[in-house]
């Protein structure tokens, strides 16, 4: 029979109070569940069994004893009743994340201030990086996880729309803008990048892009879009950048690109003396792409397959 479960079991000298609890923030953070008293437990997976194995030495470097058991079940206990105490003790911690993320916007009809937008957004990416952490130990998920996830979607989709300083907009219609020539600036960055991969994706399918140099001025007598340019319609508005300007307009608010939406912003507008993780990641990225591309359209064209495989692994979260 295989092996279901790791039964981990520990002391460390009473002396010690700050190796003890350290050992106990280890094990709490590898997803533990104790089962009685100095008994914890886990699911039987190669990555928890490793890092148990360093803890058993861990904490014999400080004199106590430590042992790990594999086994296939647990005697007077049905499986369905050990998942059951993981789900326990994760679940209260979504529905406090969920109720802090409906707190946020309360009452949504309300315009916000640029400065408070920033501090409700600050708030929403701890959020979101709290129910990620809790992820990573949601062993046997309840779907928990997932309604949580919703609700920061959801809140993300309407501090977006809080944050134009515009009136509402009416969502553009894809019909007009099909076969077009969109143009920006020369040397696309973070903005101008995904935004144009919205348009490649979501907008107009068959695009044609031009990148302007210093001297040169859209033509927009002969049909051409600008887009994040001074006075284009799809460009900054208010505290939005353009990607979220034109996500809004043509109504793609969808989960995935308001993820997206978040970490193009952070990087674009650099309002954080240090980006998040994720945003930092996909900035040293796009400065690679830079680094590596010979023009503006080679840029473009690795780019669109940076911000394809994001969206697909958000849209699979």
């Amino acid at each position: 029979m295989k092996n279901k479960w790791i039964l981990f079991s520990y002391s460390v000298p009473s002396s010690n109070a700050k190796a003890r609890m350290r050992i106990w923030r280890r094990i709490s953070a590898a997803g533990a569940v104790q089962l009685k008293t100095g008994l914890q437990i886990l699911p039987d997976r190669d990555d928890l069994l490793e890092n148990m194995t360093w803890l058993i030495g861990e904490v014999n470097s400080l004199g106590g004893e430590a042992l790990a058991v594999q086994c296939a079940q647990i005697e007077g206990m049905e499986d369905d009743q050990i998942e059951k105490l993981f789900q326990a003790q994760l679940d209260p911690e979504y529905l406090h994340i969920q109720a802090e993320a409906r707190s946020l916007l309360t009452p949504p009809e309300l315009p916000l201030l640029e400065d408070r937008t920033k501090e409700l957004s600050a708030i929403l990416r701890k959020l979101r990086k709290r129910c990620e952490a809790l992820q990573s130990r949601d062993f046997f998920p309840s779907g928990a996880a997932s309604k949580t996830l919703a609700v920061l979607d959801a809140t993300s989709a309407r501090l977006l729309k809080s944050e134009a300083a515009v009136a509402p907009v009416t969502a553009v219609a894809r019909s007009q803008y099909q076969s077009k020539t969109w143009v920006t600036r020369a040397q696309p960055y973070i903005d101008r990048l995904s935004s144009s991969w919205l348009i490649s994706r979501f907008i107009d399918d068959n695009p044609r892009f031009r990148f302007l140099e210093a001297d040169e001025k859209a033509k927009t007598s002969a049909g051409e879009i600008p887009f994040d340019i001074a006075g284009a319609d799809f460009s900054h508005q208010g505290a939005l950048i353009t990607f979220e300007v034109m996500a809004r307009d043509f109504d793609l608010l969808h989960p995935a690109i308001i993820k997206m939406a978040e970490l193009v912003h952070f990087i674009d507008v650099q309002e954080d003396a240090v980006l998040p993780d994720d945003a930092a990641l996909l900035k040293n990225i796009i400065d690679g792409l830079v680094a590596i591309s010979s023009s503006d359209h080679q840029l473009l064209t690795n780019a669109l397959l940076v911000f394809d495989a994001l969206y697909a692994a958000f849209s699979k979260k």
